[in-house]
């Protein structure tokens, strides 16, 4: 089960695109009234992952912990009702040609014990606590960063 679950995974990220950074910000937003910091994939994006090579950068440390807000698309790993967890990435592609994303492109969701998710098809904000250490399943790297939520919501335009 947790091969099969591996493999989609990576079926899945083939699905996805990386979008190119128009101007690289160096830190989270200033918090918001709710206590948020908006956290931008593109913070995420500008530093370089090798298993077992690469430790996580100062700047990517420090958002451990933090309580941050995050725009994106909803990619569910394997259920779309009563969905446990999924990916939260940056755009999605709807052609499965061209390089998937690097691991730390993308952000792993996992709700709450006893909390489920509904299946979103457009852009959402999620805003909750961000995690930073490697998961591993099977002896592979399967996340980067975990972000458990407080709330998640649809959004009409993805800034």
């Amino acid at each position: 089960m947790k091969l099969l679950r591996i493999i989609f995974f990576g079926m899945a990220l083939a699905l996805v695109s990386v979008l190119q950074p128009n101007s690289v910000a160096q830190k989270p937003e200033a918090a918001n009234a709710a206590g948020y910091e908006r956290l931008r994939f593109e913070v995420l994006k500008r530093w370089t992952y090798v298993e077992g090579k690469t430790e996580f950068p100062a700047f990517i440390k420090a958002l451990d912990g933090k309580r941050i807000e995050m725009l994106g698309y909803m990619m569910p790993l394997t259920e779309i009702e009563n969905i446990k967890e999924f990916l939260l990435v940056p755009s999605l592609w709807g052609c499965c040609y061209g390089q998937p994303p690097a691991i730390n492109h993308i952000v792993a969701v996992k709700m709450p014990a006893g909390k489920t998710a509904r299946f979103y098809s457009g852009p959402i904000q999620v805003n909750g606590q961000f995690r930073v250490s490697e998961t591993k399943q099977d002896g592979y790297v399967v996340s980067l960063y975990v972000l458990t939520p407080d709330k998640i919501v649809e959004i009409k335009n993805l800034e």
